[in-house]
């Protein structure tokens, strides 16, 4: 197990919907969120695929009854069904990005329109589903477009996820030692000194 990142199981041969949880999984991911609290660490969590209001109401149960900090907990896989829930309670609401299916850029825009930028994750999915890693860029570029200002893009894009992983204080992103380039491409972020 890999500190500092956890997800909750929905689905288990004795549940009989992806949203039920038996006491064995309750159990595994309150001890999850009990470890991110001794070691201080932010938690992820990923929300069921189907039935997610359900589902996300049961994680954000368990995730208080832990009495963990709602604000190192990012709940993530959200979309217009579970946003303002997760937005109540405290957490960070994550969002991954599709190419054809789930949440889209121009989605992500209205809720952002809708609950604004604070506590705020957006992600590119890369996973068992057709991905596209350039979806982040889309949802900055529809953004724009939509008028919002460079500044909410960065703040969306960069500063909100170094705000909450930064709450480890194992986030260095100190770039006093590293090379100009890395393979003859550039390594380093933004505009040069």
């Amino acid at each position: 197990m890999k500190l500092g990142k956890f997800q909750l199981a929905m689905l288990d041969s004795s549940a009989t919907k992806e949203h039920d949880l038996d006491d064995a999984q309750v159990a595994v991911f309150a001890a999850q969120l009990e470890l991110a609290k001794r070691f201080e660490l932010p938690v992820l969590v990923h929300t069921p695929h189907r039935d997610k209001a359900a589902g996300t109401t049961r994680t954000l149960a368990v995730v208080k009854e832990s009495g963990l900090f709602a604000g190192s907990v990012v709940v993530d896989h959200l979309n217009e069904v579970t946003v303002k829930e997760v937005a109540d309670s405290g957490c960070w609401m994550g969002f991954s990005i599709y190419p054809d299916t789930k949440m889209d850029p121009d989605r992500m825009v209205v809720i952002l329109q809708q609950f604004g930028l604070e506590r705020v994750l957006e992600n590119s999915a890369a996973d068992w589903g057709r991905s596209d890693p350039l979806r982040t860029y889309a949802t900055g570029q529809a953004m724009l477009a939509a008028g919002f200002s460079e500044d909410d893009v960065d703040q969306v894009l960069w500063r909100n996820p170094v705000a909450f992983y930064g709450q480890s204080g194992r986030l260095d992103l100190s770039t006093a030692d590293a090379p100009e380039t890395f393979e003859g491409n550039s390594i380093q972020r933004g505009a040069r000194a």
